[in-house]
């Protein structure tokens, strides 16, 4: 059953820790700076629980009433903001004060909820979102982090973005444990007396086998042989399962990634260069894709993150923090210039401004792209370098259709004669040079790149730098990965998790430039005060001194 949170809960004299606590701990506890009053007052307390009431049952015999909703979505974000596992992070909630203070657990009688209700409150998310396609962590983000634009007067019209890779919490497996793993799964989640006797037998060696083992004591031949082997009996066994079987799905998928069957119905293995990077990496995180980035390989997602830019005034002090707006997460083979459209849209609705400048890397550049800006508003695309090298200098004649080339290694310089395709449909320039054709061809989309190239290349450096500063936002965001991985398992959990993270780190923002603030404050109002107080100090100095040089005696002096 639904039940919201009490807003006021009766206070007890006995059951209060302020009353327990001496002055010095009392104060500390009630400070309204303090980061746990911080985070109960512009998180846990700003968490709309309503939207969560669709995940309980509706009905006269719904169960008894279910924990709180804001202090298990709390949790989260403290859970992702410590970096613990979940014994430390319930070891907290219940021995904790500071902790319980941020979840508004006030008095020492507060239960905090149980790990098994934390548990099911958050496969109800996934399998509420499997379901619906309903992202519910998404909406408490923008919710709560609208709230902290808002109450800062925060602008949207200038953000930037970066992607991060983050590996999944799986092992890395050759081909042959990837298989016989897949398999050992299917067949322990299924009843093996369905099969013929002959498959029966395989089975159970299949079962009892170390995978690993195999590999190592296995050369070249015998391995192949081997995954063959288990090729041809995983195609007989799916023959026996019907297609509702647990996990029948899964093993059909890696079967066909892996393999080919005939038209006379034999199995052979794929090329491994023919297999795709989105195949299955590991049963158990099906999700998970390969990628491999300036000889970064991760087996895992990609983080796009989105965030506004601060704001300074003229001596270049921040007026106004970076808040996170956006936060997406897909399959490690996502290109980067697929995020722009969402991401947008997202933080347009999270800060209630159109974006004006876009600040993001090379990667980001598509013709897509440059045309979704153009459309929206005239939006500036401010990336760095583009993807690739540029060999070519492109400049066209201003009173004809003419094409100069130089190429910038050399300096050769090459006049581009028109050319068009065999169809006539697509003109190009074309100029003479070494290769099957005999010529080198460019068209117009070569000569839009030319441009753009030159036009990012001239960006003044603290626009530039407006981009690199995102890369704080990633690092803080990765901080408590391990070797680049986190501690979960596929793609709904990742996105949970990147959600929780994202919220902590705009809290400690928003706390880290409150208190800036104030202290800005503060010197303003008592610094003339303090360097007065300065030269005071240092007249009666100099009066003390020359008084007690005048005191010496001749005797003394001599």
């Amino acid at each position: 059953m639904f039940k919201k949170t009490e807003r006021n809960p009766q206070l007890d004299m006995f059951a209060s820790p302020v009353m327990q606590l001496c002055n010095r701990a009392s104060k500390k506890y009630t400070d309204p700076k303090a980061w746990q009053n911080m985070f109960f007052r512009l998180v846990t307390s700003k968490i709309d629980e309503g939207l969560f009431e669709v995940l309980f049952p509706v009905g006269k015999k719904s169960g008894r009433p279910n924990a709180y909703i804001r202090v298990l979505v709390a949790m989260s974000a403290l859970k992702e903001g410590f970096g613990c596992s979940d014994e430390e992070l319930f070891e907290k909630c219940d021995f904790d004060m500071l902790t319980r203070k941020a979840l508004g657990l006030e008095r020492l009688d507060d239960a905090a909820p149980s790990i098994d209700t934390w548990y099911l409150f958050r496969r109800r998310i996934c399998d509420y979102q499997e379901k619906t396609g309903i992202d519910l962590m998404q909406q408490v983000f923008e919710q709560v982090t609208g709230r902290q634009v808002q109450m800062l007067n925060i602008s949207g019209k200038c953000v930037r973005m970066d992607s991060k890779l983050i590996g999944s919490n799986i092992a890395r497996q050759s081909r042959y444990e990837l298989i016989q793993t897949t398999l050992v799964k299917f067949l322990k989640a299924n009843i093996l007396d369905s099969l013929p006797e002959d498959l029966r037998e395989k089975a159970e060696a299949y079962i009892k086998e170390d995978s690993s083992k195999t590999v190592y004591r296995s050369d070249s031949d015998a391995l192949q042989s081997h995954i063959q082997s288990i090729g041809e009996f995983i195609h007989a066994v799916l023959q026996h399962y019907p297609k509702e079987s647990a996990l029948y799905g899964l093993l059909e998928r890696v079967f066909g990634e892996q393999y080919l069957v005939g038209d006379d119905g034999k199995v052979q293995l794929r090329d491994k260069k023919a297999v795709s990077a989105s195949s299955v990496q590991n049963p158990n995180d099906p999700d998970a894709s390969y990628r491999d980035k300036h000889g970064q390989k991760v087996q895992g997602y990609v983080t796009n993150i989105t965030e506004t830019v601060e704001q300074r005034d003229e001596d270049g002090k921040v007026e106004k923090p970076s808040i996170i707006t956006s936060v997406q997460v897909e399959t490690a083979t996502f290109a980067d210039c697929h995020f722009v459209k969402e991401a947008i849209g997202n933080s347009e609705r999270v800060t209630k401004s159109t974006v004006e400048d876009l600040y993001a890397d090379g990667a980001y550049q598509s013709p897509e792209n440059r045309k979704f800006a153009e459309g929206h508003g005239g939006m500036s695309l401010k990336t760095g370098k583009m993807q690739g090298g540029a060999r070519w200098e492109l400049v066209p004649h201003e009173h004809d259709d003419g094409l100069t080339v130089r190429e910038i290694a050399t300096g050769k310089t090459y006049e581009a004669v028109k050319a068009k395709t065999n169809q006539g449909k697509r003109e190009r320039w074309r100029i003479p040079w070494n290769n099957k054709a005999g010529w080198r061809y460019f068209e117009d989309t070569d000569i839009e790149a030319q441009k753009l190239r030159k036009q990012i290349e001239s960006l003044p450096p603290e626009e530039q730098h407006k981009r690199n500063n995102v890369e704080a936002a990633m690092f803080q965001y990765s901080f408590h990965t391990r070797n680049g991985k986190t501690r979960y398992r596929g793609l709904l959990k990742h996105r949970m998790q990147a959600y929780a993270r994202c919220m902590w780190m705009n809290l400690r923002r928003v706390v880290v430039f409150q208190l800036s603030a104030f202290q800005r404050t503060i010197f303003a109002l008592f610094g003339p005060l303090r360097e007065a107080f300065g030269w005071l100090v240092m007249i009666f100095a100099n009066l003390f001194t020359a008084r007690a040089v005048c005191r010496v005696s001749p005797r003394m002096a001599a």
